[in-house]
């Protein structure tokens, strides 16, 4: 498998979904958060400075004369020939913060303020920004690493519950999967009770018991009932047989014959259905075996004034018990000699074992129904049947891990096959 399709649970992954969305949301609100604090912090700060400036210049009396130093400026507003332009602006506005190319006294960035001194002079004072900025640089970093290292913790939080919660739903799924292709032993093997997924492996456990335990139930009692009206059956042939010659005395035994041949099968499909691993499995040549089926049937099919053709490609080998696969195709041949045309064909070829007919076929709405126990087409009824044919080659095919496939013969008819998983 590719690496993009051991990857592709995590489309899937409601978990991982989850944990995107809730980090998606999270990094939202966490910038929208550090964008809010820096921008008050920055409208803060310069507030707290505009007060300074106007304390320093409500208590300044300059009387014509600077009052700089190394980080402050205090001159009349008309004595700035020496300062960058930019401060020729800002003082024009009233004040404000001066951003220059270049460093201006080891700062590029000034917060300027015209106001009066203590003797109602005008008076310009400006302090630097420069180690403001370098502060809300580094409280911006040190906000943003925190932000994007919370995210990536999310998401690997996320990416670990997901992976965790996903192997659990794999081994649901596996379970679920196994009991409908007819594996009633299948089991998720969760113990644990530590969130809902292990209560529903749980409870999926407990599900697959319950109806493992019925089907045995009712497949036992399937087989038990057919077991023992053998016997009756057996003596009410022998009562049948000592009646005087005649229509109706070989009616009876026909019919009775028939109920006998329904309990035999409903006896063959419990046996397969009930069995478990692969004992009695050996290396079976598929085109060998149709072969050895055309000699045996062919005489027979010929007898019914109708064509056996084989067509075989390859020798494909699959383990398999061979006696199951043997009453599967002898119940396949039956089925296409009693309802099909007259052209009769049994292939093998690329892992799969067929038999094709050129009858009326079957309508494909209904191929669902007639692999079910039991189950005739209203256009069979008035022959000879059981209904039990198909149900007895798809117990075979699903003890084998087989696909079961019915399709159109072309022109029309009905080609049933078997196709192997496992060469």
């Amino acid at each position: 498998m590719s690496l993009a399709g051991k990857l592709a649970w995590l489309r899937r992954s409601s978990t991982l979904r989850l944990s995107l969305a809730l980090s998606a949301i999270f990094a939202l609100c966490m910038a929208t958060a550090v964008f809010i604090a820096i921008a008050i912090g920055s409208d803060v700060f310069e507030r707290r400075i505009d007060t300074t400036l106007e304390t320093l210049a409500r208590t300044s009396d300059l009387g014509g004369a600077r009052g700089d130093t190394f980080g402050v400026i205090l001159r009349r507003p008309d004595d700035i020939n020496d300062l960058p332009r930019p401060f020729a602006r800002v003082i024009a506005r009233g004040g404000g913060t001066v951003v220059l190319d270049r460093d201006y006294r080891q700062s590029e960035a000034w917060r300027v303020l015209v106001d009066r001194d203590s003797k109602g002079a005008p008076i310009m004072a400006a302090l630097p920004l420069e180690d403001a900025e370098d502060a809300f640089d580094l409280l911006g970093g040190i906000l943003w690493i925190t932000v994007l290292t919370m995210i990536a913790l999310t998401l690997m939080v996320g990416l670990v519950t997901g992976i965790l919660a996903q192997r659990r739903m794999k081994r649901i799924n596996g379970t679920l999967t196994a009991l409908a292709s007819g594996d009633l032993t299948a089991r998720t093997g969760i113990a644990r009770n530590r969130d809902d997924l292990d209560d529903m492996a749980r409870q999926v456990d407990v599900t697959a018991s319950e109806l493992e335990r019925l089907v045995a139930q009712t497949r036992n009692l399937s087989a038990s009932l057919a077991h023992d009206l053998r016997t009756p059956l057996a003596r009410l042939r022998s009562r049948l047989e000592t009646l005087p010659e005649g229509e109706e005395r070989g009616a009876a035994l026909e019919e009775a014959e028939r109920l006998s041949s329904i309990f035999d099968t409903i006896m063959r499909v419990a046996r397969i259905e009930a069995a478990q691993g692969t004992d009695g499995f050996e290396p079976v040549a598929l085109g060998e075996l149709m072969r050895d089926l055309a000699e045996t049937f062919g005489p027979v099919v010929e007898d019914e004034g109708k064509t056996l053709n084989l067509n075989i490609d390859g020798n494909d080998t699959v383990m398999a018990d061979r006696q199951m696969l043997v009453q599967a195709t002898a119940n396949l041949i039956q089925n296409a000699m009693r309802y099909g045309g007259d052209q009769i064909a049994l292939s093998a070829r690329a892992g799969a074992i067929s038999v094709a007919d050129n009858g009326p076929g079957v309508d494909p709405d209904q191929y669902a129904e007639i692999v079910k126990p039991m189950v005739r087409l209203d256009t069979t009824r008035q022959s000879d049947g059981t209904g039990l044919g198909l149900a007895l080659v798809r117990a075979v095919a699903d003890r084998h891990n087989a696909q079961l496939i019915l399709s159109q013969t072309d022109p029309h008819g009905l080609t049933v096959t078997l196709k192997f998983a496992d060469l």
